[in-house]
């Protein structure tokens, strides 16, 4: 009889077990989460109050941005405080969906529909380049470059929805990785099952999406499954598209764990906020010695971000999803430095200063992160394929294998916030901009830069040298290059020698044949990668 007994109870928990696993979306494969991604466009560190307050050294409550949602998911999970992107769009989406470095795949810069790819020119593709590549320009002026911008870097690589063996994959919001809806280059030919809706590369109006803007221009966009009524404002209807997918998993029984990226459209330009949230923020402004950049207008389109992702937070918890998924919040880059301020951080968007690429980062998962919690350890948006992979307990071995990756899994970190266990090893992040310069807000030649340690080298083009203690001097206002000429010097010789030795060679700035020595210089003269080397040696030889 008690055998008997122990059979049944045996059976009636593995009944229980089996009936757990089907519900809520989760799979029966074992623990693998779901996991929603949201990588919200043009948000600074300094515009999202738990990250503020801690620069700032104030509470939430003496900012004039409002995160409160956000905020409240970095109370319920831990903050990562020194993580980096890239200095804009594309560059960060195409590193994060492949775990490689932007600059691997020639993807240096955001970009819009180019005239002078080879496909358009009806020209043979250079060997090693895609057809979809811009053919060479001469660089105007002093700037010393002659670079090609990929319009695609998903070609020929392996994506997170690819790699997510056992998950049903679903995408919504800015693509911005397709060359505007060309065939072969959606979200559903890099991997993804479903597409919710996508819109443009940025710039789209936030009043009635659908009725202008990238409703207009069906060309670029798969604008999704028709919503009605049809929210007038974006960032609502974005919102409305995810729960709505939400709700279907939810009531599907035996169900895959899902995987979906949310690129939010918030914060790009144009800066529209609703007209309620714009009125708060025009009577917030009588306010008193409130901290941050004070603009009504766009301190609305940040108040609307953070109310649409908390309709997303709060319908996880109706559902009863919420301790079954892992949500992930990150910015693409930094704050754009004429909508907004980095303050007290330098520089902002288009830049590599800490301004434009150290951007908000958290991370709830119940049961793995603990709330509360907050790393500085420094990491970078490449490291998130490998990180989603072991998330979701899937072989990646492929990944770890390939020379041409560069990310590592942070996984460890949720366990062991400081590293000390020295599970995440890396500590060298490189990074490459080949803008040619933004005429009004800042002008610059092609940059790269080094982070090793706590130290961060920066090298523009034109022979500039930067270098700074990250740990001590996070604004950049103390030049050690003057006090440390040796250590400026092995980071300037070891940043160029990994760029020779990583990109492709059509991809690195080359000297500009129509260069001038004796015209205008407006970004000062141009000094050789060797003479520069000189310079500096002699400095510490001497």
């Amino acid at each position: 009889m008690k055998i008997r007994r122990l059979l049944f109870r045996k059976t009636i928990i593995a009944l229980l077990a089996v009936a757990a696993a089907m519900t809520h979306g989760r799979s029966s494969k074992g623990d693998s989460p779901n996991i929603l991604l949201i990588l919200v466009d043009d948000v600074g560190y300094a515009d999202v109050g738990a990250f503020a307050s801690r620069l700032n050294n104030v509470e939430t409550e003496k900012l004039y941005y409002e995160t409160p949602r956000i905020d409240q998911l970095a109370r319920e999970g831990m903050m990562f405080t020194q993580f980096y992107a890239y200095s804009v769009c594309a560059p960060t989406r195409a590193s994060l969906m492949t775990g490689k470095m932007s600059n691997r795949m020639g993807m240096w810069d955001a970009y819009a529909v180019v005239n002078t790819t080879f496909e358009n020119l009806g020209e043979s593709t250079p060997e090693g380049l895609h057809f979809l590549d811009r053919k060479s320009v001469n660089a105007p002026a002093d700037r010393a470059v002659n670079i090609p911008v990929s319009s695609t870097a998903l070609h020929d690589v392996k994506t997170i929805p690819q790699g997510l063996e056992g998950y049903h994959t679903a995408f919504i919001g800015k693509w911005h990785l397709g060359s505007h809806n060309h065939e072969g280059f959606r979200p559903e030919d890099s991997g993804f099952d479903e597409t919710l809706a996508y819109f443009d590369g940025g710039g789209s109006t936030y009043y009635h999406p659908f009725r202008v803007g990238a409703g207009k221009t069906p060309e670029w966009d798969n604008l999704g499954d028709p919503i009605d009524p049809q929210p007038d404002y974006l960032s609502d209807d974005v919102a409305v598209r995810v729960n709505r997918f939400l709700s279907k998993r939810a009531g599907m029984k035996n169900a895959e764990p899902f995987f979906l990226f949310l690129s939010h459209p918030a914060c790009h330009g144009p800066v529209q906020s609703r007209a309620d949230d714009r009125e708060y923020f025009e009577r917030k402004n009588n306010e008193a010695d409130l901290i941050g950049h004070k603009d009504a207008e766009y301190a609305g389109l940040v108040k609307g971000m953070d109310r649409s992702i908390g309709s997303i937070l709060d319908k996880l918890d109706e559902l009863e999803l919420a301790e079954d998924t892992a949500v992930i919040f990150m910015s693409d880059n930094g704050g754009h430095p004429v909508f907004t301020r980095n303050d007290p951080l330098r520089g902002g968007k288009s830049m590599l200063y800490e301004g434009g690429i150290r951007v908000p980062m958290i991370v709830r998962w119940p049961g793995k992160t603990k709330a509360g919690t907050i790393s500085n350890v420094v990491a970078e948006v490449t490291d998130m394929y490998p990180t989603l992979m072991e998330m979701a307990g899937v072989d990646y071995e492929d990944f770890k294998s390939d020379e041409t990756t560069d990310g590592e899994s942070f996984l460890s970190l949720f366990e062991d916030p400081e590293n000390s266990e020295k599970g995440y090893s890396r500590d060298e992040f490189y990074q490459f901009y080949g803008k040619l310069g933004y005429s009004g807000f800042h002008q610059f030649a092609s940059w790269a830069i080094l982070r090793k340690g706590d130290y961060k080298l920066h090298y523009d083009y034109h022979g500039k040298v930067e270098l700074y203690d990250i740990s001590q001097d996070m604004l950049e206002q103390n030049d050690l290059v003057p006090s440390r000429p040796q250590l400026a010097y092995e980071m300037l010789v070891q940043l160029t020698d990994w760029l020779e030795e990583n990109c492709h060679e059509a991809y690195l700035p080359k000297p500009n044949p129509n260069f001038d020595p004796n015209g205008e210089l407006p970004y000062g003269a141009y000094v050789p990668l060797e003479e520069l080397k000189e310079k500096l040696k002699g400095r510490f030889d001497s």
